[in-house]
């Protein structure tokens, strides 16, 4: 009741804004992006190549500026009001920005190793050379062979299919050859029963395969499944045509590092974490779409357009209204020691200098209204406790414990708490056993609750956190175990058992594992004993 009291009275502010959107990246991808959003507001987009297939789509149209040759070499200030550095001609030069989108596509690869050493030529061509070529392939016979590279993504099944369907309505005889055909994707299914009713030939092989050449013809030889074991099939073909890999811009590294965002597998931009997906970055204002965080196809591309014209929609008009949910600092206790600057995962923190100020500094850090994603990070690792964050202040969550159950678990609302929900309709019997206590993270959840828990009653203490490497905030659950692992060295310097405190990762969905988690701690504390350092009995 307590928190819904005070969420019914939130703050909203009116923030200017700069309209305008950083499209980085002229690839078609960048250029499909900057002319949706060029609709509601302006756009520049820049490259620090001069040669790209989406620079002539986007050149003379209305509200886009295009700069090739231009690289990003700094970045200063907060979503709505970025201030972008840039490298042209030797010079530098700064420009605002409200939001920044990075299209960065990735580059194919061909990797010969993946297909017994063959080169590529004039009747074997890669995926990309062959969507290139554009030759006139009526009455030809063509083959695509998939699953040996591009294993990670349905990218390279989707232009397969899509580019044997166009092939068929050219009187091609078009074969698919597959290991696993993927098409667990929006459209695949209905592209594959297309394919099939137009007569391409879907051919199933296990093992390896062997690729042989010649001037007129390219012949892929085979084990069918279906078939003898020592059988092999031979399919001759006049096109031969084998998918790549996909990597990561060459520039991929540099701008995450320009930008403080985070990257993730083999290199491409983006977590793998699934509260980003499909466009979020680590930061508010910057967003990624298409091939620069993993090969990508057609469909999936127009929704993550759509996506980021309606996020930075947001500054189209030069304002915008936000909750003042932000933490709040007591610039009397902040010792601007740089703590909570260094922790926040969103870059949202700016120390500010004012004479009215009261402290010795006449500064104190501040939680920009429009980069802030109120995860509380910061109010826990505040050492000087200055930092509270609205609707969970450390008196409104320790108020809840004042004669707690055998079991206090601090639960993170994205997963923990939901899948407390879940478990007691699955187990209620256990709610007697723990009091849930719900925060907006469990990087919020500071050492004092957990010792606060324990002298006010408890016998246990669990952190129950996001999955690993799945944090709404990045990082939130790394702090949590941390300071699981200082409570436990503290409980263990006076003499008592540091195993009543634990952390738990799991999914909102996991109200099973939740159940089990409480059980296992039950039966922990039963065989501990009562906590002998409580003040609450």
């Amino acid at each position: 009741m307590l928190q819904m009291q005070a969420r019914s009275a939130v703050i909203y502010e009116e923030l200017d804004v700069f309209p305008e959107v950083l499209v980085i990246g002229c690839g078609t991808e960048g250029a499909a992006a900057a002319l949706a959003v060029s609709e509601n507001q302006p756009v520049t987009v820049i490259d620090h190549d001069t040669n790209h297939d989406g620079l002539s789509l986007i050149k003379g149209q209305t509200n886009i500026t295009v700069n090739a040759g231009v690289k990003v070499v700094g970045l200063d200030g907060f979503p709505g009001q970025f201030l972008v550095s840039f490298m042209e001609n030797g010079e530098y030069t700064k420009k605002s920005f409200g939001a920044i989108i990075v299209a960065l596509e990735a580059q194919s690869s061909y990797d010969a190793k993946k297909y017994n050493r063959i080169e590529l030529g004039e009747r074997i061509l890669s995926l990309s050379q062959f969507i290139k070529k554009d030759n006139d392939y009526s009455r030809q016979k063509v083959t695509f062979v998939l699953g040996q590279a591009d294993r990670d993504s349905i990218s390279s099944y989707a232009t397969a299919l899509s580019q044997a369907i166009a092939l068929k309505e050219k009187d091609a005889d078009v074969s698919i050859l597959y290991y696993d055909m993927k098409v667990s994707a929006d459209h695949l299914e209905q592209d594959y029963e297309l394919a099939r009713a137009r007569g391409v030939n879907f051919l199933k092989y296990e093992g390896d395969l062997q690729i042989l050449k010649t001037d007129v013809a390219a012949t892929v030889q085979y084990s069918e499944p279906f078939l003898e074991e020592t059988e092999q099939v031979k399919l001759v073909s006049d096109y031969l045509v084998l998918p790549e890999d996909y990597v990561a811009h060459p520039g991929t590294a540099d701008l995450a590092d320009v930008l403080d965002v985070n990257t993730g597998p083999n290199g491409f931009f983006q977590e793998d974490n699934v509260h980003f997906l499909p466009i979020m970055s680590n930061r508010e204002g910057i967003y990624f779409i298409g091939s620069c965080h993993g090969p990508i196809y057609g469909v999936e591309l127009e929704k993550e357009i759509e996506t980021v014209k309606a996020e930075v929609g947001r500054f189209a008009s030069g304002k915008t209204r936000v909750a003042s949910l932000q933490p709040q600092v007591d610039a009397e206790k902040c010792a601007v020691c740089l703590t909570c600057y260094r922790c926040c995962p969103h870059h949202a923190i700016e120390i500010v200098h004012d004479e009215s100020l009261n402290n010795m500094y006449h500064s104190a850090a501040r939680m920009n209204p429009l980069a802030c994603r109120h995860c509380g990070i910061c109010s826990a690792e505040c050492p000087g406790k200055a930092i509270q964050l609205p609707n969970y202040k450390d008196g409104q969550i320790l108020q809840q414990l004042s004669r707690p159950p055998k079991i206090v678990a601090f639960a993170c609302e994205n997963s923990g708490t939901l899948a407390a929900e879940l478990a007691n309709k699955i187990e209620p019997e256990l709610n007697a056993l723990i009091q849930v206590v719900p925060v907006p993270c469990s990087g919020k959840i500071d050492a004092l609750y957990l010792l606060k828990a324990l002298e006010r009653g408890a016998d246990g203490v669990l952190l129950i956190a996001c999955q690993k490497e799945n944090c709404k905030y990045s990082r939130g659950n790394v702090r949590a175990d941390q300071r699981k692992e200082l409570v436990r060295k503290r409980l263990e310097a006076i003499g008592l058992e540091g195993d009543r405190v634990d952390i738990v990762h799991v999914a909102a969905n996991q109200g099973n594992q939740f159940n089990e988690s409480i059980r296992s701690m039950v039966a922990r504390v039963n065989q501990l004993g009562s906590y002998p350092g409580k003040v609450i009995r």
